[in-house]
């Protein structure tokens, strides 16, 4: 079995690096950047790639701890994909791309993987059918179902951020059109209106928002999977 995800952070630390509005490159961060937290917002388009390489080859991934990285022989960390793993890319840097790999179970893996061992993968747009269901990023959840407007989907959510009486939560409830593989939506263009963007990638949503969708540190922001239907 591999290592687990060392990289990951946890639900609270995923939020609190949700710091910074847009949906591209996040205006502030040094290009060698490469986090969960920011991922799902810093691209406008997600590509999906799978690992390439020997059988019994070990694709490590490299962190971004220093300014030297992730070229450096330092930066490289004890997590690993192997060929045939499948990761989502959401911009490159130098000779690596900013990677972020989802288990079947577990947390996910972020970083930097050296784009000579990727195969970049066509994926073809998503059918209707393919948007619906319950979307899960640990507590969040999104569903969408078929709406009333001819091709349009409803959208409703639910997140969350803290505990207990410090409990913050934020709502979706809106009608988009899908354009290929991507959706937009919100309640406006101001800086304070909520806006969210959508992608569907496969079996993965890749979900942003600008931090306006809901109460302190609340976002909907994270890479979702489809919950088993019941």
């Amino acid at each position: 079995m591999r290592p687990l995800a060392s990289a990951s952070l946890g639900l609270l630390a995923f939020y609190l690096l949700l710091t910074s509005p847009g949906f591209a490159q996040l205006k502030g961060n040094p290009e060698n950047v490469c986090r969960n937290g920011y991922f799902p917002r810093e691209s406008s388009n997600y590509r999906l790639a799978k690992i390439k390489g020997a059988a019994g080859d070990k694709i490590h991934f490299h962190d971004d701890a220093s300014e030297r990285c992730p070229d450096d022989v330092t930066c490289r960390l004890k997590t690993y994909v192997i060929p045939g793993d499948e990761i989502i890319v959401s911009r490159t840097f130098g000779k690596f791309a900013c990677s972020w790999f989802q288990p079947r179970k577990g947390s996910e893996t972020v970083g930097w993987i050296e784009t000579d061992r990727l195969a970049w993968q066509d994926v073809k747009p998503p059918a209707m059918p393919d948007w619906l269901g319950a979307w899960r990023a640990y507590d969040n959840l999104i569903r969408i179902s078929k709406s009333k407007a001819a091709g349009s989907l409803a959208i409703k959510g639910e997140a969350f951020w803290g505990s207990g009486s410090r409990t913050h939560t934020g709502e979706l409830d809106y009608d988009a059109k899908p354009a290929a593989d991507k959706m937009k939506f919100g309640d406006g263009t101001d800086e304070g209106d909520c806006q969210v963007t959508m992608q569907l990638l496969g079996k993965l949503l890749v979900v942003g928002d600008n931090l306006n969708c809901g109460g302190a540190n609340v976002s909907f922001s994270g890479v979702y999977r489809k919950a088993p239907k019941r």
